[in-house]
């Protein structure tokens, strides 16, 4: 009931044992970072006062129809107060708070600002109103401290629908308007879609480009406004912008020649664009100052770069690419996710890629990785082949030595078999849902660092090796000795690995498999995390060795109601789904009762053979000192009755006259 009765936190914070007492006892307070976060939806905050130490204060999801009242505090830097169902800002909000750099009110409901609201903060750099209800731009007067320049304003997510010619911005380097209904812009206006219930002429639903100081806008973002048309006029007036996201819109015809010859853009995002192109389904173009573009979602075939393209990060999710050309030797990660890519992309001849240290060919048609896969990428990092159709790997598809791997994904394929290639720096390797039905013995020789080893969903991953005392590949995981986490669910699994030389090993999940008797002296002492849910485990014991374990899971498993669960409890109370008897319960010959009740009263079990050995020696024992007794006392009480049956006479010292 305590999480629904309002609290009062009149004055949190005056004194150090009021920190402790008070705010600290419903909020989180971070003394490294000196910030404060309060998240939890009881709190009723009226009046807040700060220690001089504090410089960030997060009040998310809290009810605040207003600001609270804030005491004088000059050191606070950072205040956020998003999702709290914020309606107005009074003129007085930020006045006791001098130092203020940055201002997060977004997600509440606010329409409008008062305009001395920013007046005495002459630190303010950002600015976040993002997801409110503001509709009118007119109403906003952007008045700043003398000589204050914002380095971001964002208006994101707004239903702006009035904006008169007299509207103007305060002076910022960034701007950020994504989905707030803008219909189109050319070198003179941005305009705003009409709204019934607002003026629908042109002239009050307009911005005038004249009204923003372009010498310093630097960032641009006018994403998610559908259909948006952009002029090439405009993209002419903002050529010195570095950042300019433009997605879901329909550009010029001009666009090309504007990125190859004018614009400045370091980093460019056209993603989901209406645009004709000079070859057509084919990209080409690559600005002089261009490092990162996103190409998504533009029903591109082809993607050619020339040697002479100085780009960086490309990014071409969700297009019909199948084919790829790329001579730019400075390309450092290619994302080439959900395409139409059916052989394996190679470089040209003559060309390495040896700046590339990401790929990514996720959601494509590949069915095999063939021989010399990877020549042309001799800096490769990070590559991810998951939910393709690759059946076969080639045994030469990796360089025998100068790979620097760290993470291979291979996820989601149809893979029997493996070779065992040599990646010296591999740290995570996943081969979840394939078909893998035994792994090299020599497999693991080749991946000295690994540290993440994920094999779940691999039905038949154990069938060659049925039993515990069955020759396994598992019998080799003592190889890995800088494992960390293993993941072998859904595969098959019907005894209790032996686990306990993976002295690294942290985490393990075993859900899903059909294990039914598991003991924690097969598992190492490290282990922290431990899933054994879905499988046919009606038993566990020694789990008190496992002092470092944290998380626990036996849900959804035949568990006898027995002592043998003692053990387990102390893991098990503290899991909120403890209680729900459709995860957890446990059985008592054919009937099933939920688990909770009886973890509750379970007590520890009884050893009835380790008792009756020790009944049996304790009469042993009895027994022979019982006899030893009795011996005793016989000889002694023999000895006694001889001396009994003697009588003493008194010796005469008179002799007897002798008659000769």
């Amino acid at each position: 009931m305590r999480n629904y009765i309002p609290i009062i936190l009149q004055f949190l914070i005056i004194y150090p044992s009021t920190v402790s007492s008070n705010l600290c006892s419903y909020c989180e307070c971070d003394s490294l970072s000196n910030t404060i976060l309060c998240s939890r939806p009881s709190l009723l905050i009226r009046t807040v006062s700060m220690l001089p130490n504090i410089q960030q204060l997060h009040l998310n999801n809290i009810i605040l129809p207003q600001p609270p009242h804030f005491l004088f505090h000059s050191n606070l830097r950072v205040l956020r107060m998003s999702k709290c169902q914020m309606v107005e800002v009074p003129t007085s909000s930020f006045l006791a708070l001098p130092g203020l750099e940055i201002i997060d009110l977004s997600n509440n409901q606010i329409e409008t600002l008062p305009p001395t609201l920013l007046r005495s903060l002459k630190n303010l750099r950002v600015l976040i109103l993002s997801n409110n209800k503001i509709s009118n731009l007119a109403s906003l007067e952007w008045i700043l401290a003398p000589g204050v320049v914002l380095e971001q304003l964002d208006l994101s997510g707004n239903p702006i629908a009035i904006s008169m010619p007299h509207t103007i911005f305060p002076p910022v380097r960034q701007i950020f308007m994504s989905s707030t209904r803008i219909e189109s812009i050319n070198s003179s206006f941005i305009v705003f879609k009409a709204q019934d219930d607002k003026c629908e002429k042109l002239q009050c639903r307009s911005l005038k480009i004249e009204n923003l100081d372009t010498s310093i806008i630097k960032t641009l973002d006018f994403s998610d406004n559908h259909g948006v048309q952009i002029d090439i006029s405009f993209l002419n007036i903002f050529e010195n912008v570095t950042y300019l996201d433009i997605s879901d819109s329909r550009l010029p015809s001009e666009f090309e020649d504007w990125l190859e010859n004018k614009s400045r853009v370091r980093s460019l995002n056209i993603s989901n664009c209406e645009i004709k192109l000079r070859e057509e389904d084919t990209w080409t173009s690559c600005g002089q100052h261009l490092h990162s573009i996103d190409i998504s979602k533009n029903n591109l075939k082809h993607l050619k770069l020339d040697r002479f393209c100085g780009i960086r990060s490309i990014f071409a999710r969700d297009n019909l690419l199948s084919s790829l050309f790329i001579e730019s030797t400075s390309v450092e990660s290619i994302h080439l996710n959900r395409n139409m890519f059916s052989e394996f992309p190679t470089v040209p001849p003559g060309t390495s890629l040896e700046n590339l240290h990401t790929l990514s060919l996720s959601h494509n048609l590949l069915t095999n990785l063939p021989k010399d896969a990877f020549f042309g990428y001799p800096a490769l990092q990070h590559f991810d082949s998951s939910h393709n159709q690759i059946s076969e790997i080639d045994a030469n598809a990796f360089p025998s030595i100068g790979m620097d791997l760290i993470s291979l994904d291979l996820s989601s394929n149809q893979l029997s078999l493996l070779p065992h290639p040599i990646l010296p720096s591999l740290l995570l390797l996943d081969l979840s849902s394939n078909n893998i039905a035994t792994l090299d013995p020599h497999f693991f020789t080749g991946l000295p660092m690994l540290q993440q080893l994920r094999l779940s969903s691999n039905p038949p991953l154990f069938s060659r090796c049925p039993t515990s005392k069955s020759p396994c590949w598992s019998d080799h995981l003592d190889e890995l000795t800088s494992l960390i986490d293993l993941d072998i669910s859904n595969s098959g699994l019907e005894f209790s690995l032996h686990l306990r030389h993976l002295r690294t090993l942290r985490s393990l999940l075993l859900r899903g498999n059909d294990i039914i008797t598991i003991d924690a002296n097969s598992l190492p002492d490290g282990l922290r995390t431990l899933d054994l849910g879905e499988n046919r485990i009606q038993y566990t014991s020694n789990f008190s060795k496992l002092e470092k374990l944290r998380d626990l899971r036996v849900d959804q498993n035949p568990l006898r109601c027995d002592c043998s669960l003692y053990e387990i409890v102390p893991h098990l109370l503290n899991q909120s789904q403890v209680e729900d008897p459709t995860l957890y319960y446990c059985f008592s010959g054919s009937w099933q009762y939920p688990l909770y009740p009886y973890l509750v009263s379970v007590r520890p079990c009884v050893n009835t053979m380790k008792n009756f050995y020790s009944i049996l020696i304790t009469t042993f024992i009895i027994s022979i000192i019982i006899v030893f007794s009795l011996v005793l006392g016989f000889l002694v009480y023999k000895k006694y009755v001889d001396h009994s049956h003697f009588i003493y006479k008194r010796i005469s010292l008179t002799e007897t006259a002798v008659r000769l």
